[in-house]
């Protein structure tokens, strides 16, 4: 998309609700993504109609946005985290744990650059557009996505409680290992070693 083709208030009007969907891909919530979104279309107003790729640079520089205030708001979430992991619980808690939130939780959890990597491909950023969009080579691109899926892949089965990988063997069970505690014969379960005396 060329600045000198679309009116400012046109593209905000198209791209802005893609960005909060973008950063929101990358873990931010709603309300953090709106406020990011929001100060990167700002900054682009004041470029405008001189920034030669708008989409992309809106893109990362929302990101940026989002990126610093985390950092500031880290210490704070880190207090109430606390805080609420001391509070009672409440008397009448929901047994059906808030899937989303918790999906939320575990984008959190990954290397920043894996979160952008990750939302840009989701955004349809092929591998090459990304390093080129965040000055990468492209095999960096590449592992950053794949250590980014097979983490959050590992996180969901274990939090949102998925059933195992096909290739996980069952656990062998001690108690009638064939060579560490064999069962005898004669100890049937029909009546035991003197089940014939009369």
């Amino acid at each position: 998309m060329s600045p000198g083709l679309v009116d400012y208030d046109d593209f905000f009007r198209a791209e802005f609700p893609k960005t909060v969907r973008y950063l929101m891909r990358t873990g931010a919530s709603f309300e953090e993504a709106e406020d990011s979104a929001q100060e990167a279309m700002k900054a682009l107003l004041h470029k405008w109609p001189g920034c030669e790729h708008p989409v992309g640079w809106v893109r990362t520089t929302a990101w940026r946005a989002y990126i610093r205030k985390a950092e500031r708001d880290r210490k704070r979430v880190a207090l109430e985290s606390l805080n609420a992991r001391l509070a009672p619980a409440p008397h009448h808690q929901s047994t059906h744990p808030d899937e989303y939130a918790q999906v939320l939780k575990l984008l959190r959890e990954l290397p920043p650059r894996q979160r952008e990597v990750l939302a840009l491909a989701l955004d349809g950023y092929g591998t090459d557009e990304i390093a080129e969009l965040l000055d990468l080579k492209s095999g960096t691109v590449r592992s950053n996505l794949r250590h980014a899926r097979a983490a959050l892949r590992s996180a969901l089965e274990t939090h949102l409680d998925l059933p195992p990988h096909p290739e996980t063997k069952p656990a062998i069970n001690p108690t009638i290992h064939p060579t560490t505690n064999p069962v005898p014969e004669t100890h049937s379960q029909e009546g035991g070693p003197h089940a014939q005396q009369g």
